[in-house]
């Protein structure tokens, strides 16, 4: 099946959405969710992800500029230091075509440790 994939960008705001968005629980830690494509088609899949899926109609992505921007909206608003950053997906982050430039700009901001849940891969502390 093919899906249409979805850019998300202004007006729609990067909190209140599972699928794709910045996701705070009220700690330090943001979870960052740039897109929603999987490689793999896991039977277990709590959220039908991959190529198989039999219900998804739609993917989406963040564009990382509209991303980052959010990013710093939400620390400026927490006014906090230590903020982590979570990169997960509904899908699979690696898939995310600007992934090695997001966790570069993350870095860059505050965000002190990077933990990934990926299929495909598995990273901790870059």
């Amino acid at each position: 099946m093919v899906r249409e994939i979805f850019e998300v960008s202004e007006p729609i705001p990067l909190i209140g959405c599972i699928a794709f968005d910045l996701i705070d629980r009220g700690t330090n830690i943001i979870q960052i969710r740039p897109i929603t494509t999987c490689p793999l088609s896991c039977i277990f899949c709590s959220t039908d992800a991959g190529p198989k899926s039999r219900c998804r109609r739609t993917e989406y992505i963040v564009p990382l500029d509209y991303l980052i921007d959010w990013f710093k909206s939400i620390i400026a608003f927490k006014g906090e230091r230590g903020i982590k950053a979570h990169i997960d997906t509904v899908g699979d982050p690696i898939t995310y075509p600007k992934i090695t430039d997001m966790v570069s700009s993350l870095s860059q901001i505050s965000a002190q440790q990077f933990q990934f849940h990926i299929g495909t891969l598995k990273l901790y502390r870059l």
